[in-house]
């Protein structure tokens, strides 16, 4: 059947052998959920992922910080140098 846009054209003139049951119906939609299920998945995994890698990149920011604090830093103290660390989680 050729397709035009988003509409598929039936061609209602020829009858087919083979009539659409709700099991076909059932498995067809049950594919669906599964294919919909695997990416939700993939995202979920690539969003902790991110999250992973951001934790530990302000935690390393955090400690370089405070392993410079004593080397002549401008902070007056330890409030000081965590007031200026910004942590987005």
């Amino acid at each position: 059947m050729p397709k035009v846009g988003n509409y598929v054209q039936r061609d209602y003139n020829t009858r087919s052998n083979r009539k659409s049951t709700w099991s076909d119906y059932n498995k067809a939609w049950a594919s669906k959920r599964s294919n919909a299920i695997n990416k939700s998945q993939q995202l979920r995994n690539i969003a902790n992922s991110f999250a992973v890698i951001s934790t530990q990149a302000s935690r390393s920011a955090t400690s370089l910080v405070l392993q410079n604090q004593n080397s002549g830093s401008p902070y007056a103290s330890n409030t000081a140098v965590m007031s200026r660390i910004n942590v987005l989680v």
